[in-house]
């Protein structure tokens, strides 16, 4: 507000006040303010303390002298990148934003108001240097109310810039990796923060492994920071091993150690699998056979288990498609296996299972439709549900009822409820999706409080 319309403002609150009535509402008037400043003087602060005197016109409120209970309130009510600026205001606000308290405060307002910002990321990223992938994929970009699939790439620069892509996603961090020379990096693309982590040292000098199927796990304290994180990637076998070689990274260590762990039976991991998900802190890789390799880099690196998947699964798609539709990934606290009929000819479209005893593997179908048994609302899908092709992508990270979809012949993403058995056009997505499946995309969630990225050890990178 300006000066001039400050003033306007207090002579319309003079006149409101009385200014045209009697002497005598006059004189109360006045005897009233001056009881008011009475009031007012016995709270002043003392001359030290006392803010300079302003110009009638001019509005000013000098913040040092706000209650720290009401600053905390105005903090928490503002947005991540917003609160990250302020820190830079003063020492005393430097200090209120980085005490735990005040990211337990936030976390708990944002976690009883709106949910964290989804989104479905495109892996793939045509960028000439890392840091453009940062600035790219800054907070306005993914903060909406409105779901998307994100590309941070054009068609034109995918002819002329190197190729990065994003692997995993825990904890708010994104690792992502250089293709080409392999370069890896751990990043939060919130506070914009970042680290290279250093190549692995290989004993055997005429070995030169192949690697794939990168994981990232995060750990993180009481105040939800992450204090911690590893990073897994797989040795490519030609053929079935009773052996899976890994190499971990550690954030606390600072190098990475190699490991050669025993399988109960021979398998062969997946290489088009897109890496490994995430549950409950255990990282999973599909194999060819037997389902899954579960593996837990912090609680039990020394060994892996086999799960299975649900035993009346179309097999026969799988192999056929190698994969391509079915979706298996925690949500809510849920391991859960999705399936999608290929062809429009058989019965059931889509099936989906819940693992009901992690430890037993115990498989249970909790979800069966034909193609009769949906519908939509939207004329262009609701006309074409019979014949068109579905792929899926992700499972909604917030709510167990909506799994994301691709629409072949329409061009668009669409959500499907488990519950109302309902398909809604979500969006159609700004770039190429011939490819688009589960395993060129990763789902992303802004974290609610970001934090500094661990960063490793000084010693260790010297040494590399």
């Amino acid at each position: 507000m300006d000066s001039s319309s400050s003033r306007r403002t207090n002579q319309d609150d003079d006149a409101d006040g009385g200014g045209s009535g009697s002497g005598s509402d006059l004189h109360q008037t006045n005897i009233k303010r001056r009881h008011f400043q009475t009031q007012v003087s016995r709270i002043e602060p003392s001359n030290s303390q006392k803010p300079p005197d302003l110009d009638v016109g001019e509005f000013h409120y000098e913040f040092s002298y706000l209650p720290e209970w009401l600053l905390l309130e105005i903090l928490v009510r503002l947005p991540v990148k917003s609160i990250f600026r302020f820190k830079c205001v003063c020492k005393h606000w430097l200090s209120l934003i980085s005490h735990p308290s005040f990211a337990r405060s936030y976390i708990s307002r944002r976690i009883n108001g709106l949910s964290p910002s989804f989104r479905i990321l495109y892996r793939y990223i045509y960028v000439s240097d890392f840091q453009e992938i940062l600035h790219r994929l800054r907070p306005d970009v993914y903060i909406s109310q409105n779901f998307s699939v994100l590309f941070l790439s054009s068609f034109e620069e995918q002819q002329r810039a190197d190729q990065f892509k994003v692997l995993a996603s825990s904890k708010g961090l994104l690792l992502c990796c250089l293709l080409g020379p392999l370069v890896y990096y751990v990043c939060d693309p919130v506070t914009r923060q970042w680290v290279c982590l250093p190549r692995a040292r290989h004993n055997v000098p005429t070995h030169h492994p192949i690697y794939f199927g990168e994981g990232l796990v995060s750990r993180v304290n009481e105040e939800n920071v992450v204090t911690s994180y590893k990073v897994v990637r797989v040795e490519w076998l030609p053929g079935e091993s009773k052996f899976i070689n890994l190499e971990t990274f550690s954030s606390e260590t600072g190098y990475w150690k190699g490991l050669r762990l025993f399988c109960s039976q021979p398998v062969r991991l997946l290489m088009r699998g897109g890496g490994p998900f995430l549950f409950n802190g255990i990282m999973h890789w599909f194999t060819y056979e037997h389902g899954m390799v579960a593996f837990d880099p912090y609680k039990n690196a020394k060994q892996c288990r086999l799960i299975k998947l649900p035993d009346d699964r179309n097999i026969e798609s799988e192999y056929k498609y190698d994969g391509l539709y079915r979706l298996c990934n925690g949500c809510q606290g849920h391991l859960r296996y999705f399936e999608v009929a290929p062809e429009a000819s058989e019965y059931f479209c889509f099936s989906m299972w819940v693992l009901k005893d992690y430890e037993e593997v115990e498989w249970c179908l909790e979800h069966q439709v034909t193609r009769c048994d949906i519908w939509s609302d939207d004329p262009n899908l609701s006309g074409s549900l019979l014949h068109v092709t579905f792929v899926p992508l992700a499972f909604h990270p917030f709510s167990l009822d909506v799994v994301y979809l691709r629409c072949v012949e329409r061009s668009c993403i669409a959500s499907y409820n488990f519950q109302t058995k309902q398909l809604e056009v979500s969006c159609h997505p700004i770039g190429s999706i011939e490819d688009l499946s589960w395993r060129v995309v990763i789902p992303f969630v802004l974290p609610m409080w970001p934090t500094p990225v661990p960063q490793p050890s000084r010693k260790a990178l010297k040494r590399s």
